[in-house]
This record gives structure tokens, sequence and C-alpha cells, in this order.
């Protein structure tokens, strides 16, 4: 018999930035993660077969660095979800990001099923915005929080 199976799964990334001199629209950096969803649907007594949803609850970034402690460089931000065999995906953004900010909670911007990035024995979270000021050395962390849905062994 099966039930249903409604859970959160927490993906962490540390996403690493490289000074950028340059202003304007670009991509800040990326981090391929290890899925750990396998893992976390048999502790929830189900399996990759049976996933019935996968959809973006929360996203946050944080941004840490030796001179780089707010995001006051950055005017617009998006992280974006990409694995292989799928096209890039926009996530979650934030527009217009607010000065002396360091952790910034993302506007979902997908409602959609993303069970076949996460499933994916690796994908890969990509930061890009627009920035109005050269931007040093930093590390961006990232705490994507999804929403499952599957069915479980009773």
């Amino acid at each position: 018999k099966f039930v249903s199976a409604n859970f959160d799964y927490t993906t962490e990334a540390e996403i690493m930035v490289n000074s950028l001199n340059t202003v304007g629209e670009q991509t800040f950096g990326s981090s391929v993660i290890t899925s750990g969803l396998k893992e976390e649907l048999e502790k929830n007594n189900t399996s990759l077969d049976l996933l019935d949803e996968l959809k973006l609850k929360s996203a946050e970034l944080t941004i840490t660095g030796d001179s780089v402690n707010n995001f006051d460089a950055v005017e617009k931000i998006e992280l974006y979800l990409s694995a292989d065999g799928q096209p890039e995906v926009l996530i979650a953004s934030k527009n217009p990001v607010v000065d002396g900010t360091t952790t910034l909670v993302l506007d979902v911007n997908s409602g959609e099923n993303l069970a076949n990035y996460i499933k994916a024995n690796t994908f890969t979270y990509t930061v890009k915005g627009t920035n109005s000021a050269p931007i040093s050395t930093s590390l961006i962390k990232a705490k994507v929080i999804w929403a499952i849905k599957a069915s479980a062994k009773d």
C-alpha cells in the first residue's frame, strides 16, 4: 500500500565568485552539486521512481569574503539550475537587491516540477546578475529548499 509523502529537501552550495572588474550583466559563478535526493527519499520510505513532484520552496544566498561583506555592488541577482540533458532554468531571483544586505531571500520564479534536474547524479547552481561596481573575490553560499511529493511505502 502506498501513501503520499510530502517533505522538504535542502541543498547547499558554495559558489566561488572570482573578482569581476567589469560592470553589467554577467555570470558570477557556479557550483556542481552531487545529488543526495536518492538517500533523502529512502530515509522517507520512498524512492526516485516514486517521486511525483519536486518544486522550489525557497532559495537564500549569503555572501562572504575578505573585503566583500554585502551585496552593495549587485543590482539584480538570479539563481539558475541545470543538469545533464536539461536546459538551464531560472529558479529564483532578487531585483532590486537592497544595499547593505549580506543574505538575500530570493523570489521563487519557478512553479514547475524540476524533479528531472535534481534526480540527476549531479546538477549545477549558477548565479548571474547585474553589478554596478567591481566585485572582489568572494563566496556566495546558496541554501535551496525543495518541496517533495512522492508516494511512500506504508
